[in-house]
C-alpha cells in the first residue's frame, strides 16, 4: 500500500504520530489525523448446478484479465446486499434479488493503494433472470467449478476468491 505524503485538506506534508496504540499520519498544520478506513465492496457468487459459480474476468486495472467474482464499490448511501445485486447485473446481466442473498465471507482484497474489505454473496442461480454476457467491468463471465479454478489458480484475482466460492457452494447446497 502506497505511503500518504500530504494532508487531503491543507495539502502540506504529513508526519506519523502514534495515536491509539497504532501509528497513523498526522498533519501539524491541520492538527488532526489522516485515517486511512477500509474501501467497502460487495459481489455475489451465483451457484449453479451445485457445483459452479459465476465468475468475471476484469476488464480494468488491478488485476485486469483475472477472474474473481462479480463485484464493485459501493456507492456512499448504499446497502452492501444493494450494491451485490446492483454489481452483478451491471458485470454480468444476471439479476438477482436481495430477498435470496445469503454472506457468505468478508474478504480482504489485494489492491495497490486501498484497503479492500469484499463482502461475499451467495444465491442460487434458479432465484436470478437473465443472460450471462459480460458488462461494464468484466471482458467475460462464466461458470466455474472449484477444481477448474484451482486447475487455473494463476488466473484467479486470489485464492481466497477459490475458498469463498467453495463456501457458497456449500451454503447455497444447504439451503436448496
Amino acid at each position: 500500500m502506497k505511503n500518504l505524503n500530504y494532508c487531503w485538506r491543507c495539502g502540506d506534508s504529513l508526519e506519523k504520530k502514534m495515536d491509539e496504540g497504532r501509528e497513523r499520519y498526522y498533519c501539524g498544520r491541520c492538527k488532526k489525523f489522516v485515517y486511512r478506513n477500509a474501501v467497502p465492496v460487495a459481489g455475489v457468487f451465483v451457484v449453479k448446478d451445485e457445483n459452479k459459480v459465476l465468475l468475471i474476468k476484469r476488464r480494468g486495472e488491478p488485476h485486469k484479465g483475472k477472474w474473481s467474482y462479480p463485484a464493485g464499490y459501493l456507492e456512499y448511501d448504499e446497502k452492501p446486499e444493494t450494491g451485490a445485486v446492483r454489481e452483478l447485473e451491471e458485470e454480468t446481466g444476471v439479476k438477482a434479488s436481495e430477498q435470496y442473498l445469503e454472506l457468505v465471507a468478508t474478504l480482504q482484497l489485494e489492491h495497490p493503494d486501498k484497503y479492500i474489505v469484499g463482502n461475499a454473496y451467495a444465491t442460487n442461480h434458479e432465484y436470478t433472470t437473465g443472460e450471462v454476457k459480460p458488462g461494464d467491468d468484466a471482458e467475460d463471465a462464466k461458470f466455474w467449478t472449484i477444481e477448474e479454478m484451482k486447475e487455473n489458480v494463476a488466473e484467479m484475482e486470489s485464492e481466497k476468491i477459490i475458498g469463498a466460492a467453495r463456501k457458497a457452494i456449500r451454503l447455497v447446497g444447504r439451503l436448496s
